[in-house]
Order: C-alpha cells, then sequence, then structure tokens
C-alpha cells in the first residue's frame, strides 16, 4: 500500500467505525506532548506575608497518593486502549466490528504486556540519549566549542535514527504482543527479526502517520477555530458561564473527536503497514 492508501484505509476505520474513538481519544492524549510554564515581569503590589501554618502532612500525603491513583489509572487505559485499538483495525478490515463493551474486554486482555513492552524500551530510549547527550557535553567541555558542535552534529546523525528505528521497532512489537498474543520478549525478537530489512517499510508508515495526523489537526483547526472564536464573542451576550455552557456543547465535542481520529490515525497506520506485510 501507497502512503495516501494507508491514510485512506486508517481515515475510513476512524469515520465508520464509531465505537473505537473512544480508545483513539485515550491513545490520542497518552501519545500527544504537551507542557506547561509560568512567568512574569511585571511588578505588582504585595501584600504584608500573614504567617500561616504549615501544611498538614497527612494531607500532602493524601494529596500524592491520590494524584498517583490518577496517573495509574490514566496510564492502564492508555494501554488498554491501545490493545482495543489494534484489534479493532483488525476486525475492521476484514469488514468486522468491535463494540465498546469487547474493545474495552480486549484491551483489559493485552494492556499488561503492552505495559511491559514500553518498560522494556523505556531503558534503550534513556540509554540513548543520556550517551549520546553525554558525549555531546564531554566533547563540548574538553575540546571547546567548535568541536562540541561538530559532536553534537554527529549526534543528531546518528541518534535521530537509531530513536526512529526504535520507535518503529517498538510499535511492531506491540501488534505483534497483541494479534499473536505472545509475551512482551517474545514479542521484541520477532520485532526486530521483523523489522530487518524492512527499514523502508517503517519509514513509509512513518511518513504516513505524520502526515495522517497532520492532515486531520490541520482540518481540525479549520473547523473548530471559528466556532471557538464565537463561543468567546458570546461571552459579550451570555455572560461567561453562558460562553462556558456554549463551548462545552460544541467545542468539547468536536475536540473529543479530532483527538480520537489522531489516535485511532496514529496506531491503525502502523496495525494496517504489519498486517499487509503479515499477509503477502
Amino acid at each position: 500500500m501507497s502512503v495516501f492508501d494507508l491514510i485512506k484505509e486508517a481515515l475510513r476505520i476512524a469515520r465508520t467505525h464509531k465505537s473505537l474513538w473512544l480508545f483513539g481519544f485515550l491513545v490520542g492524549l497518552g501519545g500527544g506532548g504537551g507542557g506547561g510554564g509560568g512567568g512574569g515581569g511585571v511588578q505588582v503590589p504585595v501584600p504584608p506575608v500573614v504567617p500561616s501554618t504549615p501544611p498538614d502532612p497527612a494531607r500532602i500525603v493524601l494529596v500524592i497518593i491520590a494524584a498517583l491513583a490518577v496517573l495509574a489509572v490514566f496510564v492502564v487505559l492508555k494501554f488498554l486502549a491501545t490493545g482495543a485499538l489494534i484489534e479493532g483495525v483488525k476486525r475492521a478490515r476484514a469488514n468486522g466490528s468491535m463494540t465498546v463493551r469487547e474493545g474495552f474486554r480486549e484491551g483489559w486482555a493485552h494492556w499488561g504486556v503492552l505495559f511491559r513492552v514500553a518498560l522494556l524500551y523505556l531503558p534503550l530510549y534513556l540509554g540513548s540519549v543520556l550517551v549520546l547527550g553525554g558525549g555531546c557535553a564531554l566533547v563540548f567541555r574538553a575540546a571547546g566549542t567548535p568541536a562540541g558542535v561538530v559532536a553534537a552534529v554527529v549526534a543528531v546523525l546518528v541518534g535521530v535514527p537509531w530513536l526512529l528505528t526504535l520507535y518503529m521497532w517498538q510499535a511492531f512489537a506491540e501488534r505483534i504482543a497483541v494479534l499473536e498474543n505472545r509475551r512482551a520478549l517474545d514479542a521484541m525478537r520477532k520485532a526486530r527479526l521483523f523489522l530487518h530489512n524492512r527499514l523502508q517499510l517503517g519509514l513509509k508508515l512513518l511518513v504516513a502517520s505524520f502526515l495522517g495526523v497532520l492532515l486531520v489537526s490541520v482540518v481540525g483547526f479549520l473547523v473548530i477555530a471559528p466556532i471557538t472564536g464565537v463561543v468567546v464573542l458570546s461571552a459579550a451576550l451570555w455572560g461567561f458561564l453562558g460562553a462556558v455552557g456554549l463551548g462545552v456543547l460544541t467545542v468539547a465535542p468536536l475536540l473529543f473527536v479530532a483527538v480520537a481520529i489522531v489516535g485511532i490515525m496514529t496506531s491503525s497506520v502502523w496495525t494496517i503497514g504489519y498486517l499487509t506485510q503479515v499477509e503477502q
């Protein structure tokens, strides 16, 4: 299949199998990156500091436990959704379907092995970054800026292909673990053998995934941005709470669908590519 055929098939699955939207939304949230920041240089009057009692240690512990519990639930749901999407795409390609309930059952059966696969790859990612970054830092410190710049360029030229290879390796290992019901280490070994002499396939799937997500993001922005503008302007008529209510009814569902389709697109391309290769 060509890159555009992969994107077309992934979009067809996302459009016609709405039972996968919830799992796509969870995968889209887990795969997306975001950051926050703060700052400010504006001087404002500061009221006198009033001595306050120190925070209750027991309350701090409860907050930490609650935060860890929420994080654990999200991690489980993310890997559960990954497994459900892989199985759902397999059924969709065979003109089958999968209900949300079946998706939770399939995802629950595979989230553990997907979590172990991710844990096994994590040291490889971290070790690669530390080796490349640490090597550049040592060269900067020992030989100065010119040699350090050369080392940084070499690190990028070596590191980017290696990290992309790790990403492709893990993507195939996840599908082998779910579709062939294999253990984590066994799936990793088979994925390494599968990827051998198939780097071109992996690169094609990377490009298809990137272009598909870009397409969905652009279309989503063009649809959601004007509606968001109308919601913001409506605050002058209905007040803040009215605008928030309108946003919940209009913008929130569109954001949900956009993130869901991004998640389905990202997962489907790799599942379709793997199954197509295996079926040949």
